[in-house]
């Protein structure tokens, strides 16, 4: 039974990873009809066909043998292709600045959509949110030598009234070393403890932690927390990646994950619970979003700085070199990819310790 449910979970995991890239794709076909962009071709994974059909405007639809992810085919993306005269108004190179910049972000804007809406599931079942009632107590911590109980409710300290845990956690750190006094519900009494702070790394430090209670969340609170919560999250991945470029992270602490790697993460957060699922594959949707916008070919980030150069010279860029720096992105695509392989295999991805 156990085998059986681990098989399940990695169905799901691949259908996680497939609907990520089914989005990305769907996004790109979607501007780019929106734009007046002839679609050849958008098929679910890859592999031998073995179901297509074509719509009155010639794009052909179908799905793959190996249901894994998706592609699309533009008309015109491949500068070197024949076109019929007829049809090279609608072919991609052949458009305005503006249309292919769109198409060239469209995958990336649609993941991140993606991700709005699990966050927006992922809170629709319910969040666990801290309060100022103590669950645990740190051992040789300054609340353990003071007389701070389980089960004790903060409600302020000195003068400032504490209503919550990220209230409980501001006030307390900007009191590193100092004495202070915290009052405290205890048993249906209030009661002050005197306290001299840890200072640790310029912080105070009490060495508690709060009782965690279940709260669903209203629609409008959904939306809201949910855009915040994404646009957090992107702007966390934005930092890292800064970071990552400009060498404040060392690339030996930067492991790439591949395919495997991720299916793997999926399948562990599947054996945590739907919940937790949907939320690493909205935590994925983005950073596949994003990392597509690393400025290098075939991704998209390499076709919005091709087309940005182009705007600028007012011209195409050659072939020749069009061709070396499309060599060169897959070349070092490839190799991430293979070293991504060989981590996920020799030192397997744990999420419990990220």
């Amino acid at each position: 039974m156990q085998s059986l449910i681990i098989i399940l979970q990695y169905i799901l995991a691949i259908i996680g990873l497939s609907l990520i890239v089914i989005v990305h794709e769907f996004g790109h076909y979607s501007f780019a009809r929106i734009g007046g962009i002839h679609v050849e071709e958008f098929f679910i994974g890859f592999g031998p066909k073995i179901f297509k059909f074509k719509d009155r405007r010639g794009t052909t639809y179908g799905i793959n043998a190996i249901f894994v992810g998706g592609y699309n085919k533009l008309l015109g993306m491949d500068r070197n292709e024949s076109i019929p005269r007829e049809m090279k108004c609608k072919a991609y190179h052949n458009k305005p600045f503006y249309k292919k910049l769109l198409v060239s972000i469209g995958g990336p804007v649609f993941n991140v959509i993606f991700a709005v809406i699990l966050i927006g599931i992922f809170l629709s079942m319910g969040v666990f949110v801290p309060t100022t009632t103590i669950d645990f107590i740190q051992p040789e911590s300054p609340a353990e030598k003071n007389g701070f109980e389980i089960g004790d409710e903060v409600v302020a300290l000195d003068d400032k009234k504490i209503e919550s845990w990220d209230d409980f956690s501001e006030v307390t750190k900007k009191h590193p070393g100092k004495k202070v006094t915290y009052t405290i519900i205890r048993d249906g009494e209030e009661m002050k403890l005197e306290i001299i702070l840890d200072d640790i790394e310029g912080q105070g430090f009490l060495g508690i932690s709060p009782r965690l209670v279940e709260e669903k969340l209203g629609f409008f609170k959904i939306v809201k927390e949910s855009f915040k919560m994404t646009w957090d999250i992107s702007i966390t991945y934005v930092k890292l990646f800064g970071m990552l470029f400009s060498g404040k992270i060392p690339f030996s602490e930067a492991r790439p994950v591949s395919p495997i790697g991720i299916v793997s993460i999926f399948q562990q957060s599947a054996s945590m619970g739907m919940q937790n699922f949907i939320f690493f594959v909205a935590l994925v949707s983005i950073l596949m979003g994003f990392g597509n916008l690393i400025p290098i070919l075939p991704l998209d980030g390499g076709n919005v700085a091709l087309i940005v150069t182009e705007a600028v010279r007012k011209k195409p860029v050659p072939s020749k070199v069009l061709e070396i720096f499309n060599s060169v992105g897959v070349f070092i695509l490839v190799s991430i990819l293979i070293i991504g392989i060989v981590f996920d295999v020799i030192n397997p991805f744990n999420i419990m310790n990220m």
